[in-house]
């Protein structure tokens, strides 16, 4: 009760335009902080929504294939695994062991020539290549090899 006292006494002390200065400086701080929730909203939005033709209905082996295309360079198997838990959260919950579940699809892939595995010294595992980033003699091209650093 005392407190209650203390903190109308301080309010009272203080002139109305203080009180006035200080409301309009809350506004203030509440407004950016309402803008910068409308910004935070939108990126989330663009996040859980990406606008790039991704469609859950694909073949597995597609859906990787679009995943490294979307990319812009070769992934490992340990990369592309975020990226499509990303895209399809319920996968998690479906397989015991994603890693060998997205193997088989890598697999199936590389049989039907729409990714290329690509062996880097000293990396373990293989990255995945679109075929044409590949040259006719069976190298990477320079500039997808640059974008893998």
């Amino acid at each position: 009760m005392a407190k209650a006292q203390e903190n109308t006494s301080e309010n009272t002390r203080k002139s109305p335009e203080q009180l006035q200065k200080e409301v309009n400086s809350l506004k203030e701080l509440l407004q950016e902080a309402y803008l910068e929730i409308q910004k935070l909203k939108e990126s989330l939005q663009k996040y859980e929504n990406p606008d790039d033709r991704y469609n859950k209905r694909w073949t597995m082996v597609t859906k990787l294939v679009f995943l490294v295309a979307k990319a812009g360079k070769p992934l490992r198997s340990a990369e592309i695994i975020p990226l499509l838990i990303d895209r399809e959260p319920d996968i998690i919950k479906k397989q015991d062991s994603l890693e060998k579940y997205i193997s088989a699809f890598l697999n199936t892939a590389m049989k039907h020539g729409r990714l290329v595995p690509y062996k880097l010294k000293g990396v373990r595992g293989n990255f995945y290549c679109l075929p044409e980033w590949i040259s006719e003699n069976g190298e990477l091209l320079p500039e997808m090899r640059m974008r893998i650093y």
